[in-house]
Formats: structure tokens, C-alpha cells, sequence
């Protein structure tokens, strides 16, 4: 783990790693949620039966949005995170490179909120989708044959589960990080892109002491 690097120090060691890996940060944050989303949409489509309409275009267009949603959204974040990256990236001691953000009102709605927001749209649908389940408990294997799903009764069950827990733990986890920042990070007005990145270079190192 790269955090070993800096058990210790803060010194700048493998800089274009650190590089990388704040953007992979950036976008896992962004990516695991949005596919949390992904299977809850399938989900709930599955328990409404709306799969048995399923054209080979409709299909498509579904894997489409699970792609765009899935992928592009976190690539996105990523690319919109440059415009709130104050500096390159910190390194926390023990903990190694953390994402650089300028904390202000354009970061808030480019980077830190998608992951709230992706997260509350996949419980709404992860609850409709467990409402249908059980509106049609006693037919649903039939439904399920009917329309041709892959997906049977118990596999429906355990990405449901799987879905719901990582909700349950995402979530509230999320939300203390954010309210975390606002209470301990002072909120800073962006004043212009240049302003913004001035000293772009600059690697901040923070110890505990």
C-alpha cells in the first residue's frame, strides 16, 4: 500500500504517482456510488417488469446510460476536480497523497456533492425496487421467467442486499466526511482560475504533530 511510503515522512516521493492516485481517489469516490446506482436502476427495472419490453435497441440504450453513468460521471468529476485543485495534492503522514480541493462554493456542486447526490438517487431506487419485490413476491420467479432475465429470485435478493448495504454504510459515511469539512475547513471564495491555481506545483505535507 502506498501509504507505507509515508508511515513516517511526507516527503514528496513518487510524484506522478501521487498524481494518479488522487485523481483515482477523486473518481472512486464518484464511480463506487454510480455503480451502486447502475444495479439499483436494473433492479428496479427487473421488479417492475418493464425488462419483458426489452428490444435489442432498448438494451443498448440501458447500457448506454449505465456507461455514462458508471464511467463517464467519475471521468467527469475528475476532469471538473482541476478547476477546484488549489495545488497538486497533500500528503498526510501515515496516510500518503490525498486529493488537493479548494474549498469553496464551485467545489461543493463540481466534486463533493456528487457522491451524496448519487447515493440518494440509488436508495430511491433501491427502495422501489424492494417495494415491487414485495408487491409480487408470490409471482415474481414467474415474472422474472416471463420477461427472460438473467436474474433470478435469489440473485435479485443478494444484489439487493449488496446494493442496500453499501448505501447503508456509503451514506451516513459521506455525509459526517462533508459536514467534517464544513465545520473544520474554512470556506474560501473562488476568485478566478489564476488566483485559484497559483502555485500550482506546491505539495503540502501534513503530520499529526
Amino acid at each position: 500500500h502506498h501509504s507505507i511510503i509515508w508511515h513516517s515522512s511526507v516527503s514528496p516521493s513518487g510524484k506522478v504517482w501521487c498524481d494518479i492516485v488522487t485523481k483515482i481517489r477523486i473518481g472512486g469516490d464518484v464511480a463506487i456510488p454510480a455503480s451502486v446506482l447502475c444495479i439499483t436502476r436494473q433492479l428496479e427495472s427487473i421488479a417492475a417488469a418493464r425488462t419483458a419490453s426489452f428490444s435489442a435497441q432498448d438494451r443498448r440504450r440501458r447500457q448506454l446510460v449505465d456507461l455514462a453513468i458508471g464511467l463517464g460521471l467519475p471521468v467527469l468529476v475528475k476532469i471538473l476536480h482541476t478547476v477546484v485543485q488549489g495545488h497538486r495534492y497533500d500528503i498526510l503522514k501515515g496516510v500518503g497523497c490525498i486529493p488537493s480541493t479548494y474549498w469553496s462554493l464551485p467545489a461543493i456542486f463540481l466534486v463533493v456533492i456528487w457522491p451524496l447526490v448519487l447515493n440518494i438517487i440509488a436508495a430511491v431506487y433501491a427502495v422501489l425496487a424492494m417495494r415491487l419485490f414485495v408487491a409480487r413476491r408470490y409471482q415474481f420467479a414467474r415474472l422474472l421467467e416471463a420477461s427472460k432475465s438473467a436474474v433470478s429470485t435469489s440473485r435479485f435478493v443478494r444484489l439487493m442486499a449488496l446494493a442496500s448495504l453499501q448505501i447503508i454504510y456509503a451514506f451516513p459515511v459521506a455525509l459526517a466526511l462533508r459536514i467534517l469539512q464544513f465545520v473544520t475547513v474554512p470556506f474560501a471564495k473562488y476568485d478566478g482560475w489564476q488566483n485559484v491555481h497559483y502555485g500550482f506545483g506546491y505539495i503540502e505535507r501534513v503530520t499529526a504533530d
